[in-house]
């Protein structure tokens, strides 16, 4: 697990690199900042579930990516200005990702407190694996173009990484399946990722 804390971290933290050479430019190019959107909801998402299990993993892995991911965003929005294509879907992903954990945590006001754990286990699986398919959201450009620029290497390499880890874990220390689970999905998810990134591979600019 103390390797799956790294690993975690780093898939957080893949994106802030870039967005801070692209503030630089004052253009994202071909980065796709849809799975940075999505990532602050996922963070957050395991970082209640693992205080909720009271699993200091759980918790180590995330509670440093949320100032990342955080950080990601905010200088991110600025730079897709009113024109960027994923501008809308981001703006969407953000407002109603806060609105799912909003409604999450008045329904677990009324729920049973055991069941609240597995209530919030389920909404982080959930928004993992959307994140996790989110670098292919870009995957008709990269097909009909043959560059997979819009993938974003880092990224791939540390999702690939972070949930091969967890996934052992998971099924092997933690028998979890919130763990494992969507981990799982997670892994084979960033392996067509990496397959489209040696098929097509990116262009020089």
């Amino acid at each position: 697990p103390a390797m799956g804390v790294l690993t975690s971290n780093a898939l957080y933290f893949s994106a802030l690199p870039a967005v801070l050479a692209a503030r630089k430019t004052g253009d994202l190019g071909p980065f796709n900042p849809l799975p940075s959107t999505i990532m602050i909801h996922s963070v957050f998402g395991w970082l209640c579930y693992g205080l909720a299990v009271s699993n200091p993993w759980i918790v180590a892995s995330n509670l440093p990516g949320a100032g990342a991911v955080l950080a990601t965003f905010a200088v991110m929005l600025p730079l897709m200005g009113n024109s960027h294509p994923a501008l809308s879907a981001c703006q969407l992903t953000f407002v109603g990702g806060a609105m799912a954990t909003l409604c999450l945590w008045t329904g677990l006001v009324f729920a049973k407190v055991a069941a609240r754990a597995t209530l919030v286990g389920y909404f982080a699986s959930a928004i993992f694996v959307v994140l996790a398919a989110s670098p292919l959201s870009t995957i008709r450009t990269v097909l009909s173009t043959r560059d997979s620029a819009s993938i974003y290497t880092p990224l791939t390499l540390a999702q690939c990484a972070n949930t091969l880890l967890w996934t052992v874990y998971g099924v092997a220390a933690a028998n979890d399946v919130f763990v494992y689970g969507p981990n799982g999905i997670g892994l084979c998810l960033g392996l067509v990722q990496l397959l489209l990134k040696l098929v097509f591979p990116t262009r020089k600019r």
